[in-house]
């Protein structure tokens, strides 16, 4: 197992010692932030993201964090949703709603199929041009 290294923490930008992704005192604030979230999940269950980050003084992108990495469970909270990382639009589930899915996967095919035409021309047109 390597040793933990010293880096500057994403959050406060603080040197420590990367035993997690986060250093201590960001990570106490987090599980801190956690826990009110929570404790306002339980008495308020039908809240919505806005009103949840408004009365707890936990940003959106926080209580997201906790949603994505299943500190949340979004089943127990019917009005409970997040902003789609591409376009904003309320979802549910995931990362990206279904409309900018589709977009994401027609791009990429729309791009590979770009991509195998343009190598195929340059190789087959290389040696096309000195077979003939």
């Amino acid at each position: 197992m390597a040793a933990p290294k010293l880096g500057n923490c994403p959050k406060c930008r603080k040197l420590y010692l990367r035993i997690r992704e986060i250093c201590d005192d960001c990570y106490q604030k987090q599980d801190e932030d956690y826990l009110k979230v929570a404790v306002y999940l339980r008495e308020y269950p039908g809240t919505t993201i806005q009103v949840l980050s408004d009365e707890t003084a936990v940003s959106i992108a926080q209580i997201r964090h906790f949603i994505m990495i299943g500190r949340i469970i979004m089943g127990n909270f019917p009005n409970l949703s997040y902003p789609c990382e591409t376009c904003g639009n309320m979802i549910k589930t995931g990362r990206t709603c279904s409309s900018c899915r589709d977009t994401i996967q027609q791009l990429t095919a729309k791009i590979e199929q770009e991509d195998s035409s343009h190598d195929r021309d340059i190789a087959g047109g290389y040696i096309t041009k000195y077979l003939k």
